[in-house]
Parts: structure tokens; sequence; C-alpha cells
């Protein structure tokens, strides 16, 4: 007979069914019954035993009814979707992601293990919300609250299952297999299962005939996740171009610039003839290399422009000639330069020099 009980603060129940969803990357999830009315209230911290396994995580909600009850558990401390406030971020050398995350995590109460290395830029400006916002900021589709509880990052290993279990289900248009099994412990996402492609996702199921696990694989995301990026892309089919993206000058045609993605993963190709929007009345002859912002206006993937260059000191950022006007063109001031611009001339003296108004 298959162990199978929820424990909470010392109180223990045995457990007639149970439904526990795995998936690759994020949070599992768990819908027990439970034999006996224990009671738990939302937010209690419990240990689920299945066979082999435990499965340690906090109840989200449920309750006792006909002698019996029903309980919904979220992995870790169920934190995760808590609101942490906003808070910047700045090091010279480059803010640490496992500092931001290490910080979020304390933050909520969850438990983390082995934080993400590398750094972010200058600055991390971290946004009101819930705190899962900053691993999927910083650990993309790499980070997923282990069956101990714990959220750990990176991907999970592909692992063959070399086990006898009998397969009483296969369906491979959904890619899923269901095993009967006396034990759980090797299946987590990224087992493989008769040389099928490595899970995205993994259930458990306990009846009161059996304990099974399904595996489903060929995805590239868990399938819950993968269907509601589908919805997304149907209802807003633009918001792949509402944000501002870093793009490197190839060659400049005329006041336009020919531009290269600095970063392949924004997905986005090379731009011909990019018109160029500075501050009113401005043209530049930009350094070739040189780092320009794109942005798409009004989220429409037919009027990109350039609206700004890189930050100030670093290579390139400053423009070869400034175009004032209709037809004024002047080379960038220097120390010691004079700058005229209509009305107005002056000697640069320091970097900070403002132009005087002339006699």
């Amino acid at each position: 007979m298959t162990i199978a009980r929820i424990t909470a603060d010392g109180v223990s129940a045995g457990v007639g069914a149970a439904r526990v969803q795995i998936p690759a990357w994020g949070r599992w999830w768990a819908d027990i019954d439970a034999l006996t009315p224990i009671e738990l209230a939302a937010g209690a911290p419990v240990a689920l035993e299945l066979a082999d396994v435990v499965l340690r995580g906090t109840v989200v909600s449920g309750g006792t009814h006909a002698g019996r009850a029903a309980y919904r558990i979220i992995a870790g401390a169920g934190a995760w979707s808590r609101t942490v406030p906003a808070r910047a971020y700045r090091d010279g050398s480059g803010v640490q992601r496992s500092t931001v995350i290490a910080d979020v995590a304390a933050a909520v109460g969850e438990p983390i293990d082995g934080a993400p290395a590398g750094r972010v830029g200058e600055h991390y400006a971290r946004t009101e919300g819930p705190a899962s916002r900053v691993l999927h900021e910083l650990a993309p589709r790499a980070w997923y609250v282990d069956r101990d509880g714990v959220t750990r990052f990176g991907v999970r290993p592909a692992v063959e299952y070399v086990g006898t279990a009998p397969r009483v289900d296969v369906r491979p248009a959904a890619g899923c297999v269901e095993l009967a099994v006396a034990e759980l412990g090797p299946f987590v996402p990224g087992v493989v299962v008769d040389g099928r492609a490595p899970a995205v996702d993994v259930e458990y199921l306990l009846t009161s005939s059996r304990l099974s696990v399904r595996v489903f694989a060929g995805a590239t995301m868990s399938r819950d996740l993968e269907a509601f990026a589908l919805l997304l892309d149907a209802l807003d089919p633009r918001r792949a171009y509402r944000g501002a993206f870093d793009f490197r000058v190839v060659t400049q045609d005329g006041h336009t610039l020919n531009l290269q993605p600095v970063r392949a993963s924004a997905g986005l190709p090379d731009l011909e003839r990019v018109p160029v929007r500075l501050a009113p009345g401005v043209r530049a002859k930009h350094f070739l290399g040189s780092l320009v912002t794109v942005v798409f206006l009004d989220a429409d993937p037919s009027r990109p422009c350039v609206i700004t260059g890189d930050d100030a000191g670093a290579p390139g950022w400053m423009p070869i000639e400034l175009e004032l006007g209709d037809g004024v063109t002047l080379g960038v001031a220097r120390l010691g330069d004079t700058v005229v611009a209509g009305p107005y001339a002056g000697t640069i003296t320091s970097a900070s020099a403002r132009i005087k108004a002339g006699a």
C-alpha cells in the first residue's frame, strides 16, 4: 500500500487522493484529499509524503467537510507571489544577480540555493510587484522550487529512467506516457522515458486504486505556460515591440542608419535606413560601431526609430559631426574650440562650459 499522508505542526492525516503537478520551471502545486478532517489554515507549512518522496509546501486554500478535508498546496513558502517594494541597486562594477535575488528571497521568506552568478550592469531597478518577477527577469526559465521547498537555479538535467514500471497509457500525440509506480524519486522534469525528449511536466496521481506518474515531453516549456504564451501572442501580437532595444550602427545612409541588434535574444533582425529622432533641429554623423537606442513607435513594427545614443563616456558616444538647423554643420567641440551657433558664440574651456551670447 502506498504511504500517503500530510503533516503540519506535528499533526498528520492520511491522504486518499492527490494530484501533484511539477513544471520544468516555476513552482509545483498539489491538490489533496485527506481521509480525516485535519484543520489547516491558509499559509500553514506542510509536508506531503507520497511513497518515497516528501514535498514541502504551503497551504493556499481548502478546509474540512463531511468528515474529510481537501487542500491546495503550493511549493516552498508560497511567497514568490507576494508583493515587494521598489528598490534601486547600483554598483560601479556591475550589480550582481545573486545580490538582487538573495534580497528579494529574504524579503518574502523563500529559501534559495545557488543563485546565478553574473552581473546585470551598473544599475538595476527592482519594480514594485510580485517577488517572482525578479526571478523571471534575472533567471528566465531557469528557476524552480524543488520538492524540498527550496528554490534552485539552472535548467534541470536530463536523466534517463531505467526502471521497469509498467506503461499503463501511452499517447504519442500528446507526448504523454503514464506509468504505474511504487516510487516517485526518479520522476522530475528532465526525466527521459523510452528515449523520448526530456520531460517538461511531471504529474503524480494518487487514487484509491494506484499511484501513477504522467510524463509529458516534446514541448519547449510547461504545457500550461506554452498555452498561456500562445494566448498572449493572440491577444497582444505587438507586445514584442513595446521595449527599447540596443542596436549597433553598421553604416549611415544620409540621415538614416543601418543597424544590427546587440543581443540576439531580442529576436529582432538587422534594420535598414532607420530614421533618427534626436533633439529638435539636430542631426548627427554617427561613429560606426557606436550603440543607439531603438524603439518602435506605438509598438508598430513598421515604425522603428533611433531616439538616443550610448552612455556618456562610452566608446563612440560622441558623434563625428552635429548639424544644427538647416544646413549648419559643425564638428564636435573640444577643449579650446570656439563654438558658433546662430547668434551665440563662445570658447570651450572645460568639460562643463556653456556657450555664451556673442557681441
